[in-house]
């Protein structure tokens, strides 16, 4: 259900940025509508953790991270955050990679430490309660380093919380032509939102 207030409520700065953003690119995201909405009690915490997941220092590349943020975004059903994190993807890791073939994801051919990741994550995302001692092993045994591990799993705790909002709220990019900008945008400011949108 989409909250009126996410789209008219926001301030006045928020509302301005928001104005250029659709003047500049022609689409808006809703994540960060909602996050900006009232960043001191919600939004600021999730746009920084955001920034820190999917760019911050990390044995995994940025395209790889979105690759994770695509696969948990499709496991959970999320069209939104699945057409603009199958885009990232294929703008920074392989200009190949749908949507479709996340559902048969062990045929693409990827690393080790990938595909086992992957494998872990999916486990996570749809049988949390299965996961235990031996999944993390298997993970070790592919060459994936415990800080690897632990950087995935903020992904996928990023994305199972913003695929539920992007679910419950309604967010839609409208058609795939604006989530392919979004894309774009999201790729190249790096998840960077201005300082003063925060306070």
């Amino acid at each position: 259900m989409r909250l009126r207030v996410l789209d008219s409520g926001h301030r006045l700065r928020g509302r301005m940025f928001f104005w250029l953003m659709r003047a500049v690119a022609g689409t808006e995201d809703a994540v960060a509508k909602t996050s900006l909405y009232r960043p001191s009690f919600f939004g600021r915490a999730l746009l920084r953790f955001i920034r820190s997941a999917m760019r911050g220092q990390s044995d995994w590349s940025a395209g790889e991270r979105e690759l994770f943020a695509a696969l948990v975004s499709r496991l959970n059903s999320c069209p939104f955050c699945v057409s603009v994190h199958v885009g990232i993807t294929a703008l920074a890791l392989n200009p190949t990679i749908t949507a479709e073939q996340l559902d048969h994801w062990r045929d693409i051919g990827l690393r080790s430490q990938v595909a086992a990741t992957l494998a872990f994550l999916e486990k996570v995302t749809l049988h949390p309660d299965q996961v235990g001692v031996a999944d993390v092993q298997l993970l070790r045994a592919a060459g994936v380093s415990e800080a690897a591990i632990v950087d995935a799993l903020h992904v996928c705790f990023l994305f199972n919380v913003v695929n539920r909002l992007a679910n419950s709220f309604g967010y839609d990019w409208g058609n795939e032509a604006n989530a392919l900008k979004g894309a774009a945008i999201l790729n190249r400011i790096g998840y960077r939102v201005p300082e003063f949108l925060m306070r």
